[in-house]
């Protein structure tokens, strides 16, 4: 084999083994959260630009405000920068 090929063959097993180990670790993760008596909350938070509308979801009322204000920051950079 060619030295490049062997550098090659290098990269594809640790991306191979990067694979396997966060698997596992992911796999062992969720049995350990499993395995304890207390609850999780997971909120989703976020403001997404569909051309000139900034879209905000999941905030109470004053992060929803200081979402807004920076999706309209957002909005009028994008115009400057584009115009």
């Amino acid at each position: 084999m060619q030295f490049v090929e062997l550098v090659q063959l290098a990269g594809w097993i640790s991306i191979i083994i990067g694979i396997i180990i966060l698997c596992f670790a992911f796999t062992r993760m969720t049995s350990a959260s499993e395995s304890t008596n207390y609850e999780t909350k997971s909120e989703n938070k976020g403001v997404i630009l569909i051309g000139p509308i900034p879209i905000v979801w999941g905030y109470g009322k004053r992060g929803w405000l200081v979402a807004g204000i920076v999706g309209i920051i957002l909005f009028i950079i994008l115009l400057f920068a584009f115009t």
